[in-house]
């Protein structure tokens, strides 16, 4: 792309044009990632630890929690009951407040500070509220695939149903969806988490948080010290993280001319576009871990398989994903909240101006220049931060600095694949 072809930042339907070619914005995205590698692998002293600094007490953990469970239970009742009263089409409040609030806006709430949804999760308030002091649930563990299964779930009914922004649908999620919680935890109690999929996305965002809180305190910390973990994914952990980063990637790749021109090549276009993009979803995670197991076979103790190398090099590609899902709703992040601003002076559509904002941000227009670049740094910094946690796994587990270097070659090249690509992805629908 030269630099007098335009280019639309992505979601936010104006021009841009680009300052530089495409090329060099490509390769200059991925040898910064290759780059902070070399920096890192040059650099023989890694600290064993990442230890948090606490910069509140228990009391103003304690206030911060309390406000986000008194919002996390206002914003469930506001949903289900706008979704049932309004009637109306486009961002109403039920859908900005779902996708907005309880999916986009908690990931990136928790990517500030671990513990966030810990403590906002309205079905564990409500749960409090029931629970018999006395009784005994039961420990069992469910099934790992379930949590994998309910996070594609998710993404499919936001990027495939074709019904993700519709209130009707929206509200029969979140019913299915609490009942659904409710009865869960009741089988499997504090084991219910690795089969829920708010828990798994929050749970990704919470650990490249540079705050935790936590109830006898908030800790400041390093990004990494939440994915230095000595034991390796759980299998449930690890699927879903490949599905987090396919979910993207599907609705980037399918806005391309080249994808269209794949389905008219290929007959796909013949069958369903819901049961095409299904399938390309699956195909696509498998797309993210097939390399990244090969890339494994570098990086294994002899005395190990594959996949459980894998697993433990896992939490590497958790900022990765991460960035993806933020990078790729930086659009509705940023021209969603003005109108929820407005939304919620007026949450029944009734004519009213409760909060007097029913005015307020109506000639925003987002910089597409911003977001364009502030998806960049996300990209690039997400894979930044994977680079250098991967490396402490591999000094942790290599006999030596230099083979852990050594091991690293082939997971920093396919993390450098990975910016490139996505990047790529995310101009390409835009030259014109």
């Amino acid at each position: 792309m030269s630099p007098e072809l335009p280019a639309l930042a992505h979601g936010v339907g104006r021009v841009y044009e680009s300052p530089i070619p495409l090329w060099l914005y490509l390769g200059g995205a991925g040898l910064v990632v290759a780059l902070s590698f070399i920096l890192r692998a040059l650099t023989r002293k890694t600290p064993s630890d990442l230890t948090e600094r606490r910069i509140s007490g228990a009391r103003a953990a304690g206030m911060v929690r309390i406000v986000f469970k008194i919002g996390g239970v206002a914003l469930l009742a506001l949903m289900l009951i706008a979704g049932i009263v309004v009637r109306s089409e486009g961002l109403t409040t039920t859908s900005l407040l779902f996708w907005l609030g309880l999916v986009v806006g908690t990931v990136f709430l928790s990517s500030l500070a671990g513990g966030i949804w810990a403590a906002a999760d309205p079905w564990a308030t409500l749960e409090e509220l029931y629970r018999i002091e006395g009784v005994e649930t039961a420990r069992r563990t469910p099934p790992w695939w379930i949590g994998p299964a309910l996070v594609y779930a998710l993404f499919w009914f936001e990027l495939v149903s074709g019904v993700g922004f519709d209130d009707f649908w929206v509200v029969t999620v979140l019913i299915g969806y609490s009942i659904y919680a409710f009865s869960l935890r009741a089988v499997f109690a504090e084991n219910w988490q690795t089969a829920d999929p708010l828990s798994i996305l929050y749970g990704f965002a919470g650990r490249v948080a540079p705050l935790r809180l936590g109830r006898d305190g908030i800790y400041a910390r390093s990004p990494l010290a939440g994915i230095d973990e000595h034991e390796p994914m759980t299998k449930a952990l690890f699927a879903s993280l490949f599905v987090v980063l396919a979910s993207t990637t599907l609705d980037n790749i399918r806005e391309t001319v080249a994808w269209t021109d794949f389905r008219n090549s290929t007959g796909l276009d013949t069958f369903p576009p819901r049961l095409v993009d299904s399938l390309a979803f699956a195909v696509f995670a498998l797309l993210f871990l097939a390399p990244f197991l090969l890339a494994m076979m570098t990086a294994r103790r002899r005395e190990e398989s594959v996949v459980m190398t894998g697993r433990r090099f896992g939490w590497s590609l958790v900022p990765i994903g991460i960035a993806y899902v933020l990078s790729h709703n930086a659009p509705l992040l940023i021209t969603g909240v003005p109108q929820l601003i407005r939304l919620l002076s007026d949450p029944f559509d009734l004519g009213w101006n409760i909060l007097g904002t029913g005015g307020a941000f109506a000639d925003f227009q987002a910089s597409p220049q911003f977001v364009w670049f502030l998806e960049i740094a996300l990209i690039v910094g997400g894979h930044i931060l994977g680079v250098l946690s991967a490396h402490r796994t591999a000094v942790r587990l290599a006999p030596s600095h230099g083979a852990a270097v050594r091991s690293q070659y082939a997971l920093t090249g396919l993390m450098t694949l990975y910016t490139v690509a996505t990047l790529a992805l995310l101009a390409q629908p835009l030259v014109t």
